[in-house]
């Protein structure tokens, strides 16, 4: 498997890295806690949301299975494990927090990347290969216009049945506190002023 790191965690606390704006970093301390909104991911994304919000829509969906999503949140917070995976932007904090380790959802970067671009996630690169081979039997050069187009219904739900595996690892990451891959990342419900350790700004 990958390098599997012992992850910070005590006391089912995990330490975890967020990035975030000034705009919600003021909220968060304000009001105690933040919540996203689907408006934030339009804005961030402008022209490509379209695409980003059917990702984060199937990721809502199915992360509230693992755990339970309130009311007031209309799609996740990404945090990592490592904070070298966190870009530092302008106008931005990282925090760094500790959360109740059942608050989180646990995946992989790289597999997140592939629900994103709606591309097949395999067991292996082999099995990936073998479906990449299967689109280029019906001419399909790029894997996501599967999603965005209409013609393909059969194997747009071969993809999106394969996204299932983006918790593969949520199980194990809770019940060792082993980081399985360096890779490994996060979704929160929310944030909770609570859970604030560190600001690096």
């Amino acid at each position: 498997m990958g390098t599997e790191e012992r992850m910070d965690c005590q006391h089912n606390q995990i330490t975890l890295y967020t990035a975030q704006t000034d705009e919600v970093f003021q909220h968060l301390l304000e009001q105690g806690y933040h919540y996203v909104k689907l408006e934030y991911i339009v804005r961030k994304y402008e022209e490509v949301s379209a695409v980003f919000l059917q990702a984060y829509s199937w990721y809502t969906e199915n992360a509230q299975r693992i755990s339970p999503k309130p009311e007031e949140a209309e799609s996740a917070i990404w945090t990592f494990c490592d904070i070298k995976y966190l870009e530092h932007h302008s106008g931005c904090q990282i925090l760094k927090l500790s959360v109740p380790i059942e608050n989180a959802v646990f995946f992989r970067m790289s597999d997140w990347n592939k629900v994103l671009n709606l591309r097949y996630i395999g067991e292996s690169v082999e099995e990936e290969a073998k479906f990449a081979e299967k689109l280029a039997r019906y001419g399909i050069r790029y894997e996501g216009d599967v999603c965005t187009t209409p013609f393909y219904p059969h194997l747009k739900k071969e993809i999106q049945d394969s996204w299932k595996k983006l918790f593969r690892y949520d199980q194990q990451v809770k019940a060792t506190g082993l980081s399985l891959y360096p890779d490994m990342q996060a979704g929160l419900w929310y944030l909770d002023r609570q859970w604030l350790q560190q600001i690096y700004p």
